[in-house]
C-alpha cells in the first residue's frame, strides 16, 4: 500500500460539479480503494483570493459537505463507518503546515519561485508586481510544505499542477543537501528527512467541456451541471446542454462528436444498463440519433435521469450530513489527529537536522 497525498482549494463557492467529480474526485475514490491517502481542504490556499471572512467560511464549509458526500457515498456502508484508508484534514488545523513553509523559505532559491506558473500568469495579466500578494507568490513553499510533511510516494494532480511537484521536488533535495542528517531517531542515521514525491498523472483523467461544449467545465461560467442541487436546477442545466447545432429537426441525421450530452452519457449512463464496460443503452441511443431517430430532448432526459441514479447514494448521503453535522466533525476531528500524528513526527526531524533542538529545548 503506497501513500498518496492531494487536496481541494475552497475556491469559487466551495460548491462540486460533475466536471471537478471527474477531473479529481473519482480519482481520489479509486486510489482510496488500495491506497493510505491523506485529502485536505486547502483552505490556506484559499487565502491567496479570498479576503472575506463569510465568504471563506461558507466556502470551506460547502465544499468539506460537498466532498464527504462524494467520498462516503461510494466508500462508506453508511456514514457511521467512516472513510477507509483515507485521512480526511483541514490544512489550517495542522499548524505544522505553515511551521515548514517558515523554514523551506531559507532554502528555496527566489529564482524557482519567480518561474512558477501561477506568479507569472498573474504577473502577465493587468497587475503589477506590486498588487501580488507574498502568498501568491509563496503559494509553491506553501504547497511544498503540504506535500513534504507527510512523506507520499505519490501525489495526484492535474497535469496543470505538475510544475507545483517538480518544485517541491527541488525544494526537498535542496533541503537534503543543505542538512545532510545524521538523524538518531530510532536507531536511523545518515538518511534524509524529505522524501522526494512523484507526480501522479494518470492518462484516463477526463477533462471535460461545459455544458456549452465551448470552454472547460466552471462554475464563473455558468456552464455546469451540479451534483447536490435541488433537481429542477440539474433538470435545467441539462436541458441547456451544447448538442448538435446543424440538427433542426428529431427526424435529422445528428452528430455525436462534439455533442455534449453523449460526452457525459459516456461516463454517467445507466450502469445498471452496461453490458461489460460499454454502456448498452447509451450505444443504442447513439446509433438512433446518427438515424434522426430519437430528439434531444429524450436523449437529455436520458442524461438526466442517469444523474440522479449515478449520484443518487452520495445525495442521500449529502442529506444526512446536513441533519448530521457532528457526523463531519468526528471525520474532521479523527483526520486531524492522525494528520498531526504524521506532520508532528516529520517536524521533529526537520527541527533536528537544522539545529532547532538544542540542550535548551523544551520538547
Amino acid at each position: 500500500m503506497k501513500r498518496l497525498l492531494s487536496g481541494i482549494t475552497p475556491s469559487g463557492d466551495g460548491s462540486l460539479h460533475i466536471g471537478n467529480y471527474l477531473g479529481a474526485v473519482r480519482q481520489f475514490i479509486e486510489l482510496a480503494k488500495t491506497n493510505e491517502t491523506f485529502l485536505m481542504v486547502a483552505d490556506l490556499h484559499a487565502l491567496t483570493t479570498i479576503q472575506d471572512k463569510a465568504m471563506l467560511q461558507k466556502n470551506t464549509e460547502t465544499l468539506i459537505l460537498n466532498e464527504l458526500a462524494l467520498l462516503m457515498g461510494e466508500l462508506s456502508p453508511s456514514t457511521s463507518s467512516g472513510l477507509p484508508n483515507i485521512t480526511f484534514f483541514r490544512q489550517s488545523d495542522v499548524a505544522e503546515h505553515t511551521e515548514l513553509q517558515s523554514i523551506l523559505n531559507n532554502v528555496t532559491p527566489l529564482g524557482l519561485l519567480k518561474r512558477a506558473h501561477a506568479y507569472k500568469d498573474k504577473l502577465a495579466g493587468d497587475v503589477t508586481e506590486e498588487d501580488i500578494n507574498v502568498g501568491l507568490f509563496s503559494y509553491p513553499m506553501l504547497m511544498a510544505a503540504d506535500i513534504l510533511l507527510y512523506k507520499p510516494d505519490l501525489v495526484p494532480v492535474g497535469k496543470d499542477q505538475k510544475q507545483h511537484i517538480e518544485i517541491t521536488r527541488d525544494i526537498a533535495g535542496r533541503f537534503n543537501k543543505i542538512y545532510p542528517t545524521s538523524l538518531k531517531l530510532r536507531g536511523a542515521s545518515k538518511k534524509n528527512v524529505f522524501k522526494l514525491p512523484e507526480p501522479y498523472i494518470p492518462e484516463e483523467v477526463a477533462v471535460v467541456l461545459g455544458t456549452d461544449g465551448k470552454r472547460k467545465m466552471s462554475k464563473s461560467l455558468g456552464n455546469i451541471i451540479s451534483i447536490f442541487e435541488d433537481e429542477e436546477i440539474i433538470r435545467k442545466q441539462v436541458m441547456s446542454t451544447y448538442t448538435d447545432p446543424t440538427r433542426i429537426h428529431a427526424s435529422d441525421p445528428g452528430h455525436i462528436e462534439g455533442n455534449m450530452v453523449f460526452t457525459y452519457l459516456d461516463f454517467f449512463g445507466d450502469p445498471s444498463t452496461s453490458l461489460g464496460t460499454r454502456n448498452a443503452k447509451v450505444d443504442e441511443l447513439k446509433e438512433a440519433y446518427r438515424k434522426g431517430k430519437v430528439g434531444d430532448i429524450e436523449v437529455k432526459n436520458y442524461l438526466y435521469e442517469s444523474l440522479l441514479k449515478y449520484f443518487d447514494n452520495a445525495r442521500q448521503t449529502y442529506r444526512e450530513l446536513v441533519s448530521k453535522p457532528e457526523i463531519i466533525k468526528k471525520i474532521l476531528r479523527d483526520g486531524t489527529e492522525k494528520a498531526r500524528a504524521v506532520a508532528g513526527q516529520t517536524m521533529t526531524e526537520v527541527r533536528e537536522a537544522v539545529g532547532l533542538v538544542n540542550r535548551y529545548s523544551l520538547g
